[in-house]
């Protein structure tokens, strides 16, 4: 092999630990595992360090998760002649590599900067795409973090009397206090008002129901077109049914609705196309379930910044199917017959 083909095995790496990696890249890396037992060693040292820093916050600092590689094992690995040092060479830059993608995966996969567009009425409009979350700060600092496939809309600076947002989608909100200006949210048909408080909502168009679910402080949401209005304490959710515009109110026992943000993903008894539309929203992919049959799900896990491979795998043991990924595309089918 030669040195100049390092680099392409290097990427190789680290989308097949990214679980992006083509067949024909997988097939590529399996004949460089094969090549000799130090290669091997060196895959799955990475392999190991990627795995278990999968958990790790999403502002995870460079220099941490470097010294986290180099603690793994990366600076006792014996350095092996091999014509120039190749050896040492391979998992020194793969290493390196490794911390690249990471870092890239975590701040530019995650929170990257949103798409925002500024109308000449000073309207400004912030839209997520499928696959990407986004944190905004607020003129009045107060911070959102905006869900994939959704977008915020707000008059650049507020007004003296109002903090308007329009939502669609998911939001988190943090808002600060401010006695003069309430901050409303009007999503669909459904207004939530707050002063000072941190509250999630969710309004996406394939869903039955608009959710405000409060976590600290007091919000009013109203529905205009029913007439119905809720005042929720901490720890309540309100459930606005699309079609009858009735309403659920429930007590939530933590702060799952809220775990997105921090790159979890949490089902609990959730629907066979809840699942796959979730997993397809987060990771920006195209799921095939054609081939499969059983779609009667009540699923419930939790995955922390988990491989979308590795996520495919935990759920398809509990649902009993298989699963092919090419680059977005995946499909998953039935397993067959024993």
């Amino acid at each position: 092999m030669e040195f100049s083909e390092y680099s392409r095995i290097e990427e190789i790496i680290v989308r097949s630990l990214e679980g992006t990696a083509t067949k024909k890249e997988l097939k590529r890396l399996n004949q460089w595992r094969a090549l000799s037992s130090e290669n091997e060693a060196s895959y799955k040292l990475l392999f190991k360090v990627w795995h278990e820093n999968s958990s790790e916050p999403l502002y995870t600092e460079y220099q941490e998760m470097e010294e986290r590689i180099w603690k793994a094992g990366v600076r006792q690995t014996t350095t092996r002649s091999t014509g120039s040092g190749t050896q040492s060479f391979i998992i020194k830059i793969a290493a390196a590599l490794v911390i690249i993608g990471l870092s890239s995966w975590f701040s530019l996969k995650i929170f990257p900067e949103p798409e925002v567009t500024e109308t000449v009425t000073g309207e400004v409009i912030t839209y997520n795409p499928t696959g990407q979350k986004s944190k905004i700060t607020l003129p009045d600092n107060s911070v959102i973090w905006l869900n994939s496939e959704s977008s915020l809309t707000y008059q650049k600076g507020f007004s003296d009397s109002i903090r308007y947002i329009q939502l669609d989608g998911e939001a988190y909100f943090q808002v600060e206090p401010d006695q003069d200006r309430p901050f409303v949210v009007e999503t669909g048909n459904i207004s939530t008002v707050a002063l000072g408080t941190s509250f999630n909502i969710r309004n996406y168009p394939e869903e039955c129901a608009i959710e405000v679910s409060l976590l600290s402080g007091k919000v009013k949401v109203t529905d205009s077109e029913a007439s119905n209005e809720v005042l929720l304490k901490p720890y309540e959710q309100v459930k606005f049914l699309k079609g009858s515009r009735a309403l659920k109110m429930k007590q939530l026992d933590a702060d799952h609705v809220s775990l997105w943000k921090d790159g979890v993903i949490y089902f609990r008894q959730n629907t066979f196309s809840k699942v796959i539309k979730t997993l397809e929203r987060s990771y920006d992919v195209i799921i095939d379930t054609s081939g499969y049959s059983n779609t009667h799900w009540n699923y419930t896990g939790e995955f922390d910044n988990t491989s979308l491979e590795i996520v495919l795998t935990r759920i398809g043991y509990s649902e009993s199917f298989n699963f092919d990924m090419d680059g977005r595309n995946i499909r998953i089918y039935d397993e067959p017959n024993q």
